[in-house]
């Protein structure tokens, strides 16, 4: 008895051929193409929104501080006679909201808390248990303005430190508030592009 091994040539192999999977590898890459775009300028706008959630918690905890004690929090032993400019990644602020500093914030309440730093990024930077900075995703600290006159304004374009406000979006924006905070963005410049902003 002999056993037929002949297949038959009408009878197709299971499987794709390469042809198939050229075509079905060239529309993933084109569906991934098409969607890297919108989900990068998400990422983008995830980043932005996170360090404005930032700039609102430095103003609350600058509104709660003034509510508790009567008074902005004052980074010296002096208090200024007029609108102020701080940035974050001078930590006597930093200090003060988180109740670190008992010297002004003589009841230790902390009024702001963030995340540690990832790297130099987005967050609290310590050297062993101090506070160094705050600084956003793009490594720029926050720019803080304190009403320290008491004129219920302050001008926008002193806290951004704008030369120019006419080339930039900031020009006459004064805000009737305590205390304002930003941060430049990616760009590393106060354009109003891509700022995060307090208000």
């Amino acid at each position: 008895m002999k056993l037929s091994t002949k297949h038959s040539p009408s009878k197709r192999s299971k499987g794709f051929t390469l042809v198939e999977l050229l075509v079905v590898i060239a529309i993933i890459a084109s569906l991934a193409g098409v969607s890297y775009g919108p989900i990068m300028r998400q990422l983008r706008n995830a980043d932005v929104t996170k360090a404005t959630k930032v700039c609102i918690d430095l103003v609350a905890a600058i509104d709660n501080f003034q509510l508790d004690y009567g008074s902005l929090p004052a980074t010296s032993t002096s208090y200024p006679n007029d609108d102020e400019l701080i940035t974050t990644d001078d930590p006597a602020i930093l200090e003060v909201l988180m109740g670190i500093d008992t010297d002004v914030n003589d009841r230790g309440i902390s009024y702001f808390t963030a995340d540690q730093a990832k790297g130099d990024r987005d967050g609290l930077i310590y050297n062993g248990n101090d506070v160094v900075s705050l600084v956003d995703k793009w490594e720029n600290p926050f720019s803080i303005m304190l009403d320290y006159d008491a004129d219920g304004k302050i001008d926008v374009s002193d806290l951004l430190d704008i030369d120019n406000p006419s080339d930039s979006d900031y020009e006459d924006d004064r805000r009737t508030t305590s205390a304002v905070v930003a941060s430049p963005g990616k760009d590393g410049e106060f354009d109003g592009k891509e700022d995060s902003k307090s208000w």
